[in-house]
């Protein structure tokens, strides 16, 4: 129900209601409106002002948190580049002079990070800073790439390395406990049989009839027979241009083709072709030209690293 308002009447001595005109009724409704209208208005521009709308709040929010995150990307970018570049120094310095490898070319490895800067505010300078992240990106995935291929020929060669010091005919054929002699002689010398100067291309080992001889590094039996002045005789192919030979056996212990690791037992001290006493003698052959076997003798290994060398077979 409508609040009525009243006035004193002078004249009556008493209140009476007081009741507008339709045209004061819609003007006072019209007065009313606009100041309404007024009011809701500067309302509406304080709250703008003073409070943003949630969508904007929330984007604003996520904007600061990719800064965050933008940042962080960039330290790691810096860092993994700044270790990479150890790893590419080492790669170059250590590993492959050990493995005489010639180093990479820069022009291969070539890669840039480029310096930290601020995250830009305007929607051009932050297209700029992602198209500069990426191809930084793109430069340190290519510099991993030539890295990972790089160490994957340094762990090739380092199995060709290892495969090369276990077949390296190294290790003395005949215990030292069971030397009695070592003819050191090589090269041209008077021949004890012939009695003229011949080429000696081995040493003389000489030990007691039956004595065990040993493979002085991994290889194959290209040969295990008699063999004119040689007597029995037993060649071993090394591989990487290495052959070993052993003759004057009294007998074998392999056969043609059969596989052997350093240290095995591969036949016996005797006197068969043209010898005077049980010895043996051995020959090392590199690239088909004969060198001298105690070049490649572990001259100081002790007794017991040979008796290990003996036992690993």
């Amino acid at each position: 129900m409508a609040k009525v308002k009243y006035r004193y009447n002078v004249n009556s001595c008493a209140y009476e209601p007081i009741f507008l005109s339709g045209k004061e009724r819609v003007k006072k409704s019209l007065n009313f409106l606009a100041i309404s209208f007024c009011i809701a208005i500067l309302g509406a521009g304080w709250f703008n002002l003073n409070f943003k709308n949630l969508d904007e709040s929330l984007l604003q929010e996520k904007n600061e948190s990719l800064k965050v995150e933008w940042g962080i990307l960039e330290d790691k970018i810096m860092r993994t580049s700044s270790l990479l570049a150890k790893i590419e120094t080492n790669d170059d310095e250590s590993y492959r002079i050990l493995l005489d490898l010639p180093k990479l070319d820069e022009a291969v490895r070539k890669g840039g990070t480029g310096g930290r800067e601020k995250f830009p505010l305007s929607a051009k300078e932050r297209v700029a800073l992602i198209e500069k992240t990426y191809s930084q990106l793109s430069k340190l995935n290519n510099r991993l790439e030539v890295e990972r291929q790089s160490l994957d020929e340094i762990n090739k060669e380092v199995k060709v390395k290892e495969e090369m010091m276990v077949t390296r005919p190294a290790m003395q054929p005949i215990d030292n406990r069971n030397l009695t002699v070592l003819y050191e002689r090589f090269g041209l010398r008077l021949h004890p049989i012939y009695h003229e100067w011949k080429n000696h291309n081995g040493l003389d080992l000489v030990a007691p009839y039956g004595t065990p001889v040993y493979a002085s590094g991994n290889g194959y039996v290209s040969h295990a027979n008699m063999m004119g002045t040689y007597g029995n005789v037993i060649f071993l192919n090394h591989g990487f241009g290495f052959e070993t030979r052993y003759a004057h056996l009294s007998k074998f212990n392999v056969v043609d083709g059969q596989r052997v690791k350093r240290g095995e037992l591969i036949g016996f001290v005797g006197s068969t072709g043209v010898s005077e006493a049980p010895h043996l003698h051995y020959e090392i052959r590199y690239k088909d030209k004969f060198v001298n076997p105690l070049t490649f003798l572990y001259s100081d290994t002790k007794q017991s690293e040979y008796n290990k060398l003996l036992q690993q077979n």
